[in-house]
């Protein structure tokens, strides 16, 4: 859309034909979205849901039975719960030496947005249609005085089919326009009010609500409408039609527009996610002390669209990605075949069927495989089929295709923790299986930290610019328990860049540095070159993830003088478990 062609300040007479122009423009990118995704993914999108929910899509083999193996849930629940199971740590860094360096404060408050906002399950859905879809798609917000996180469903979420990333904005492959649509009811935007500024009067946020037709419905079915029919359940009450109403939300970089059922304008303001570039007096330092005047200079924000996109298997030159279920989906269904057919062939040679004398035909229809039936006819008049046994090939290919989605996901049995059938595995062999995984989750969580929540990091720290204009305290949880300090918006100003790192991507880095301190602490006990203390404090720290207040209470005070001499640990682990060991004489004291 071609937002010059937006003027809000016309007379009455103009204005219908205004609002009529500017709904004609914003259908037209919609329509031309759902378009877009109509043909190339709608498809696509539907087979990996019903596949994740159990429901067959491609069949090869179609039989008396119709199973599902579970192995494609499994596989995004071990993935999901590997990569999203954990709380993400935000860290800003200045990217200018004037800026304020320390940060604690800031990332304590977005910490405690994520906790208001319940972003542990909000998080876990995320990253579910990310792993399902390909793509995933959370909307920041300002309502009252915080910000409010939202997951948008995929379906339901449109954006310029030119864009190929919701990075920085202003760069190349930047949406010009992105927004969602939702329904509701007239009543519900009749309750949405905001305060007049000029009057101080409640006033309903949004116009034309008079307008809007009743029943207005089309055949593009949001996502909730689409997995109620996919699970056999629609509303479709007459009584719900003519209440409910679609709300088509609109973003660019300037302006904020809503439509309601395709045909009524019921907002058109700017984006509320702008600010322009000015000045303000400060009197009052930041402990509220009063202090001679000074002109403070308040950058300009330009306007961003308020979408973080959690994007699986990227193609540069494409904005929609790929999720493991498209990968592994065909193999599914074959797994599916073979399960039907395994169970087909069970059925068949457990199930007897006779041959019996043509002289006794009339009485085939009496014979029934009961146990204690009697059957009036001489012994050798009936006799059982002899049938083939259930050989092994069946169990050995559906392992192979658990196998190979497996390793397309890096899934493995290791990671899923299912114990190993192909025998007795050395420790090598398991190590290597986790390496190997631990590099595929590596490379997935990166583009997550360094695309979907950096994404929502700047949103959050844009948000706060804008709409926290005061001093405000903020609670730190720290070694110590909770301290609360105060949050100065003057002392924070231009850009900081979000560095976020996942809990999975921190436990690995523990991991990895606690073998290296394993070494160092073996070469460097009892060295008299090494601090004693310092190197416990490092081990504990390290190895065993000990608090700081679990620390003070092992470690002896600062002022008191650790042993000369310390049996390395692995000497004293040995003497504990040793025979009789505990008994025969107390540890050597710290």
């Amino acid at each position: 859309m071609n937002e010059e062609n937006i003027t809000p300040n016309l007379n009455e007479v103009d204005k219908k034909s205004a609002d009529d122009s500017i709904r004609r423009l914003v259908i037209a990118d919609f329509t031309a979205s759902r378009d877009y995704i109509k043909k190339s993914y709608q498809g696509i999108w539907n087979d990996c849901w019903k596949c994740y929910n159990g429901i067959r899509t491609l069949r090869g083999y179609e039989g008396v039975s119709d199973d599902f193996v579970p192995e494609t849930f499994t596989i995004i629940e071990t993935v999901k719960a590997n990569v999203f199971g954990g709380r993400p740590k935000f860290n800003f860094v200045p990217l200018k030496e004037e800026q304020k360096q320390d940060t604690e404060v800031l990332n304590n408050l977005v910490d405690f947005y994520w906790s208001q906002n319940d972003m542990t399950q909000k998080s876990l859905n995320w990253g579910q249609d990310m792993l399902v879809y390909g793509n995933g798609i959370m909307m920041a917000s300002w309502e009252g005085d915080m910000v409010q996180y939202t997951n948008i469903p995929l379906q339901d979420f449109f954006v310029d089919p030119t864009a190929t990333h919701m990075n920085k904005p202003g760069s190349a492959g930047y949406p010009k326009y992105a927004g969602y649509r939702f329904l509701t009811t007239v009543d519900e935007l009749k309750n949405r009010k905001i305060v007049n500024p000029e009057t101080g009067e409640m006033e309903l946020l949004y116009k034309n609500l008079d307008q809007i037709k009743a029943n207005s419905t089309n055949d593009d079915a949001t996502d909730k409408q689409q997995k109620e029919m996919f699970l056999g359940s629609t509303l479709d009450t007459d009584a719900a039609k003519d209440n409910q109403v679609e709300v088509v939300v609109y973003y660019t970089r300037k302006k904020k527009i809503l439509i309601a059922n395709r045909e009524t304008v019921i907002y058109n303001g700017e984006n509320p996610y702008s600010r322009k570039a000015k000045t303000k007096t400060v009197s009052l330092d930041k402990d509220g002390m009063p202090m001679e005047p000074v002109q403070v200079k308040i950058g300009e924000i330009k306007g961003f669209l308020p979408f973080a996109i959690l994007r699986n298997y990227v193609d540069s030159s494409l904005f929609y990605a790929k999720g493991d279920v498209e990968i592994i989906l065909p193999r599914q269904e074959a797994l599916n075949d073979v399960s039907s057919q395994k169970h087909d062939n069970l059925t068949y040679a457990l199930n007897n069927m006779w041959q019996i004398d043509p002289q006794y035909k009339h009485l085939a229809d009496q014979i029934e495989s009961l146990p204690g039936a009697v059957f009036p006819i001489p012994a050798g008049a009936l006799t059982p089929i002899e049938k083939q046994m259930i050989g092994s090939d069946a169990d050995i290919e559906m392992q192979r295709i658990q196998g190979e989605m497996r390793r397309a996901t890096a899934a493995d049995e290791v990671v899923q923790g299912v114990s190993q059938q192909q025998g007795r595995v050395t420790a090598t062999e398991v190590q290597t299986q986790q390496a190997q995984a631990g590099q595929r989750f590596s490379t997935k969580n990166t583009t997550i930290e360094n695309e979907g929540l950096a994404q929502l990091g700047r949103i959050t720290y844009k948000m706060i610019q804008l709409f926290v204009t005061q001093p405000m305290a903020v609670r730190v949880v720290g070694p110590d328990g909770v301290n609360w300090q105060d949050y100065d918006p003057n002392e924070y100003v231009d850009e900081y860049e979000p560095k976020i790192q996942l809990e999975s991507t921190t436990k690995a880095q523990r991991v990895e540095e606690g073998q290296k301190y394993a070494v160092i602490h073996q070469l460097a006990t009892n060295s008299p070159y090494v601090d004693q203390r310092e190197l416990m404090r490092l081990y504990f720290e390290s190895m065993l993830d000990v608090s700081e207040e679990q620390m003070r209470k092992l470690l002896p005070p600062e002022g008191q003088a650790m042993p000369k001499s310390l049996p390395p640990i692995d000497a004293q682990m040995q003497q504990m478990s040793a025979p009789g060991g505990a008994a025969s004489g107390p540890l050597p004291t710290m």
